[in-house]
């Protein structure tokens, strides 16, 4: 019984063997096919599924930009608008930039060392 057994494996007699399915004999070139496209679709494209992700995050990210820019251009017109904070930045530049000086202040200005205002 042995002896038969290991001659049918050895010459494997097609009329023994399993009748072969079509859809087998394509599965490996099917799978194959399916991994390509799939690298395809995921990396390599144009239009990849990597590429939109990273696409949307870019997207995200300079949303939240612009609402940042946006909200600091808000507080510079309200800031340009306010008559208090006009006030302050001309005295600000008359000290800093003309060396004035309010009544009853005296200004040091040392020598040898950058001046914060011009002369």
């Amino acid at each position: 019984m042995r002896d038969i057994s290991r001659r049918l494996q050895r010459h494997r007699l097609s009329r023994y063997a399993r009748p072969e399915n079509p859809l087998r004999r394509g599965l490996p070139w099917a799978a194959v096919a399916l991994v390509a496209w799939a690298l395809w679709m995921g990396v390599v494209s144009d239009h990849s599924l990597w590429r939109i992700w990273r696409l949307q995050r870019e997207h995200r990210q300079t949303e939240r930009e612009l609402a940042r820019v946006e909200a600091e251009l808000l507080r510079l017109a309200r800031e340009a608008e306010d008559p208090v904070a006009q006030r302050r930045r001309a005295e600000r530049w008359l000290r800093e930039q003309g060396g004035m000086a309010r009544p009853d202040e005296i200004i040091y200005r040392i020598q040898g060392a950058p001046s914060d205002s011009a002369e």
